[in-house]
This record gives structure tokens, sequence and C-alpha cells, in this order.
């Protein structure tokens, strides 16, 4: 056993303690707090994403919605959330219902390449044809006032488009002789950019398309071209360009005239009102009363299961389709369309082929003619399986947690009443051979936060005084528990007379066999009254304080580590004379340790306040109390004031 001996002089103001493992320990305990609550808080968040079928930020949404609905924090909320166990016949992970959905077209970059890369070859082609007459044919084209009306009179893009011919007469490309002021093409091009150039250099789209063609036919023939709907493509400089467009020719002296309308604005609408219907599970549906028809969006068939091809049911088919419990729901609802002509809204279910049940919420109003009958009935739908689904999952968890808090406040309780059964009360501690004793032992007020401190006082048989302070790591019942055992066996160690040293050495194996396994901290002193002589240990603990003669500083400790963190140690016994009117305080780390607040900035705090103190150990404990502003909620709080004789 290591052994330190000496007799301390009186320390002086302000010094500071030696390193050692007692400066450590807290900060240690407050880092591994705020480790633990993190990974705590990160384990519920997956663990409840995983239940409610949603992605983990959702999940932390929730989290926080059913801390502030039990009125818990989050973090006690989070370890309920771990705490519940995932029982087979719980509710299990739950994803969204995906009806309708479209999975993004995987060939539609591979369209694209082959439209550049046709588009591109037609190019090499036209570039490769001399074009040095194309600025004398512009200049000898006369006046066409055919063109010329086109033109002025078209509210679409237009161009009046002259032949360029080879050698043996054949039309072989268009040019530019004018466009109109609204005339654009898909690359924003107008008359100031594309007058004078040729048509299948700027758009080889319409050789690929069939427009060239059909543009020299209507030259040849004189019969116009009137497309009222169709699917161009076209490329320029390694970029290509699509859209939905109608179009028109006719002849003109000098050659034909264009006029076009792209049908950008209206296709991208409808590819939002799409996505819209797709990402919402929205649908829309339309029942024509006079004709008998129906007309479904897509969305509105995956919703009531039906395929693309089939037949969506009239008003008074709906019922059909729903589930038997939520007849009566939807029967009163087309009542009420019918006869009340009034809209409407409700929930019901639609049963699968494969037997789940799918919530839909419905809305539908009819639409009155001028003598007030409906002629017809516009319904939306949306799929809100999903959440329904959060909601049940969610339900479930939260009366789980509330099980699990309500185990958790009886485990409190019984951890309240331990502490009470364990330690004597502090007005009646045993008298001590050479030394007046003050005590102050304040539990947590929150229960969550009742920790593992203990105190122990005992007159040994051979004339020697022992007392002890510790602090059991953890909070609620496994802490009490462990505080029980620890303080049980010191007391029963300690009647063998062991120095201090071997008996925290005992301790430490005994702490780190009990079942669970547990850690602490705790210092453990034998005070000999005849030659004011105290022997005592200190495994990671605060070190006590020594007030002597106006003067206060923590005295010398060895830097030995906390019970239970390593088996087999051997612990010093630190030798310290006293003199008659010495005060030892000593106390757990509630009274110093505050989140706001440097832990050795306290520590200096607590001393400072000792040698200010009023002498007498009943005082000293008052003023401490009154002057350290401890938090009182977040930790249990043990003074120990020994004066002595």
């Amino acid at each position: 056993m290591a052994e330190a001996e000496g007799t301390s002089a009186a320390p002086a103001a302000g010094t500071p303690a030696p390193p050692g493992m007692h400066a450590a320990v807290p900060d240690l305990e407050d880092l591994r707090g705020a480790a633990h609550d993190r990974a705590v808080l990160s384990e519920a968040r997956v663990v409840l994403a995983r239940r409610l079928g949603v992605p983990p930020g959702e999940a932390l949404q929730h989290l926080i919605w059913l801390a502030r609905d039990l009125d818990i924090e989050l973090a006690e909320a989070a370890g309920l959330v771990v705490g519940v166990r995932d029982e087979e016949t719980g509710v299990g992970p739950m994803g969204a219902v995906v009806a309708g959905r479209r999975a993004p077209r995987a060939e539609a970059a591979g369209t694209r390449q082959a439209v550049v890369s046709k588009a591109e070859d037609v190019l090499r082609r036209v570039r490769a044809e001399d074009t040095a007459g194309d600025a004398e044919i512009i200049a000898k084209l006369p006046a066409d006032p055919a063109a010329r009306a086109v033109l002025d009179g078209a509210l679409d893009g237009a161009a009046h488009l002259v032949p360029v011919r080879d050698q043996d007469g054949d039309v072989v490309d268009f040019l530019y002789a004018e466009l109109n002021d609204v005339a654009r093409d898909l690359f924003g091009r107008g008359a100031e950019e594309l007058t004078g150039l040729r048509l299948v250099q700027t758009d080889p789209g319409t050789v690929l398309s069939g427009l060239f063609d059909a543009y020299v036919e209507v030259m040849e023939t004189g019969t116009p071209l009137d497309r009222g709907s169709m699917t161009h493509s076209t490329a320029q400089g390694g970029l290509s360009r699509t859209s939905r467009m109608s179009v028109r020719c006719v002849a003109v002296p000098t050659g034909v005239c264009v006029t076009w309308r792209y049908h950008r604005d209206e296709d991208r609408q409808a590819r939002r009102l799409e996505r819209v219907e797709r990402l919402a599970l929205l649908g829309f549906g339309e029942w024509d009363l006079a004709t008998g028809e129906a007309d479904w969006t897509p969305q509105m068939l995956a919703n009531y299961g039906l395929l693309p091809d089939e037949v969506p049911p009239m008003p008074h088919d709906l019922p059909k389709v729903v589930a038997d419990d939520d007849l009566p729901l939807v029967e009163e609802a087309v009542q009420t369309l019918f006869s009340r002509r009034e809209p409407v809204e409700a929930e019901h279910r639609v049963i699968g082929q494969d037997g789940t049940a799918r919530h839909l919420w419905v809305f539908a109003e009819p639409v009155l003619d001028a003598s007030g009958l409906p002629v017809s009935i516009n319904i939306v739908s949306q799929d809100i399986t999903r959440r329904r689904g959060v909601e049940r999952a969610l339900a479930e968890t939260r009366r789980q947690m509330l099980e699990q808090r309500a185990q958790t406040a009886q485990e409190r309780r019984v951890a309240v009443t331990l502490r009470r059964a364990i330690l004597p009360d502090e007005h009646e501690l045993e008298e001590l051979p050479g030394l007046r004793v003050a005590l102050r032992s304040l539990a947590a007020e929150s229960t969550a936060r009742i920790g593992g401190d203990w105190f122990a006082t005992r007159a040994m048989l051979d004339g020697r005084a022992l007392f002890a302070i510790g602090d059991a790591a953890g909070h609620g019942l496994p802490a009490a528990a462990a505080m029980a055992r620890t303080r049980n066996g010191l007391l029963g160690l300690a009647s063998t007379g062991a120095p201090s040293g071997q008996l925290v050495g005992w301790l430490n194996e005994l702490v780190g066999h009990i079942q669970p396994p547990a850690t602490g901290t705790a210092v453990v002193a034998h005070f000999e009254p005849r030659r004011r002589v105290l022997e005592w240990t200190c495994a990671g603990h605060p070190p006590p304080i020594l007030v002597r003669d106006g003067r206060a500083a923590p005295m010398e400790v060895a830097p030995d580590p906390m019970l239970g963190a390593m088996p087999g140690w051997e612990y010093a016994t630190v030798r310290t004379k006293l003199r008659s009117g010495d005060l030892v305080f000593l106390y757990t780390d509630g009274l110093v340790e505050r989140r706001d607040a440097d832990l050795d900035e306290r520590i200096e705090r607590l001393t400072k306040i000792l040698q200010e103190c009023s002498s007498g150990p009943e005082l000293v404990l008052d003023e401490v109390l009154a002057r350290m502003e401890h938090d009182r909620a977040a930790d249990d709080t043990t003074l120990f004031a020994i004066s002595v004789e």
C-alpha cells in the first residue's frame, strides 16, 4: 500500500489544489452525460423514424411534439422512446403508399442524345452546302403581298420562307425571308437572328420531324398544312430542345408562310399539376350527370385502386368500392350532393386487391345549371394512408411512453424511499470522539435527478472516528441501489479496523463486482483524537477543504481513480496533522457543478466562501448553502463540516 506521511501546515489562502484525479472526474462525468444525451437523442430519432416510417428529420420533429405533449424535456422523451421495446404485435415501420407514382424515365437521357446526334448529322450535311448566293436570293426577292398579309395577320409566330434549289431545281432548304415581331424559335431567336439564314441549318429538327418535306409539298401542290399538335425536337450547339407545337403552312407566290405556336406553357402547367398530384397523392375527377361519363386523372384512379384503362364508378356506384364500415358515411355524402346540393368532405377507406386498406380524404361539390339542378360533380381525393399510419404509430408510441414514464416514476419513488431508509437523519448523527460534526443532505428537487450521494459516521472501538462521503454514479433507482451497497459495504469493512487506503481498495473491488457493475467516488477518513491525526483516502472525489486560522485551501490529495474504474488498484492513505479549531469541509459535486460555469472557478468560489465564514460547523453549512447558489434540481448535494475540538 502506498502511504504518504507528513504534517500539513496551515495552507496559504488561495493556494490551488494540485492536479489530480479529483479535478478531472467531475468534468469527465459532465462530458459523459452530455455525450450520453446526444447518443440517446440520435438513437431515439432513428427508432422513431423506423417506427413511423418517416425520414429522421421528420421523426425528430415528432419527438419534439411528443415531449411538448407530455410536458417533459427532450432528453427524457428520447430516453422513453429508446426504452420502449418494439413488440411483435406492435406498430411496425409504415411507409408511404406509392399510389400512381411513376418512376423517372430512364430512357430520357438516351432519347435526348439520339435527337442531338441525328440533328448534328443533318447539320453537318447542310453546312457543307454553298450558301454564298443566299444573300442574292433575298435581295432579288420580289414583293409578295400575300406573304405580307399572313405575317401581319398572324397572332402567333410567323415566317416567310423562300426555297433554295440545287442545280437540278430540287428544293434543298428554305431561307427566312422575313419574320413577324412575335416569332421565336425553340432557342429564343427572333427576326434579327434568323432573317437571311437557312431553315434546316437553324432548325434541323424540321427534317427529322418531316416538316421540311411537308413545306415543300405545300409549295408544290398549294395544299395547306395544318398540324394541330405534334412533338417537335431540334438541336443547336450540342443542346436539344423539345416542345409540343401546332403548325400551319400555306403557299404564297414566292414560297410558303409558316405560322406556329409552342405549347410549352401549357405543357409546363400540365407537368406541374401532374407532379402536384403525384407528390401529394391528390386526384381529380369529374362526373358528367347528363352523359353518365366520368373523367378521372391517373392519380384519382390510383387512389381508388383502379387501373388506367378501368372505367371509374359513377356517384351512386361509389359505395361499392369503399370499405363496408364506411358505407353509411359515403351514402350520406352522396345523398347530400344530390338532395341538398351542397359540397361535402369525408374520409373513407378503399380495400385494395391485396386486402390492405387505403385511407382517402374526399372533397366533392355539385355544379349547378341556371335552374339550380346538378349537371356535374367535381371530386378531389387525397391518399392519407401514410398520415394515418404515422398517427397510429405516434399514438402507440405515446401510450408506450406513458407506460414507460409511469414505470420510471415508480422507480424514482422507490429510489427516494430507499434513500430515506438507508441514510440517517442529519440530526441523528452518531457523536464522534474529538470532533463536532454538522451535515446537510439535500435530495434533488427533481425526482428524475435523485442520485447516489451518501455519507457515513461511526465511532470505532479503538477510539478513532470514522467518517466518509461519496457519490454513486448515475441517477434514479440504479444509483440509489449502488449507494446502499457502497455505504453498507464500507460500514461492514470498517469493523476490521484497516487503514482507509485498504478499506477503499476493498470497496473498489466490491463496487466493481456488484451486479450491475457501478462506479462512484468517495472520501474515507479516520481521525485519531489523542494525536489529532487524520488518515484519509480520496477515490476520485473532490478533496476536502481545510479551514485554519482564517485561511482555506483544498487539501493535498493522491490522484487515485474512482471506485469501480480500476480493479486491483492500491489506494494511498494520506496522513494530515490537524489542530484544535481546524475545520474540514467535505462535499459532493452537486454543490459545485453547474452547466453554465467552470468547475475550477466554482471550487475556488467555495474555498473563498469558507475562508470568510463564521466559526462553528452549523453556521458554516448555512452560509455555504446561502452563497453558493447551487442548482437543487440538477443533483443531490451533501455537505459535511467537521470541527476539531
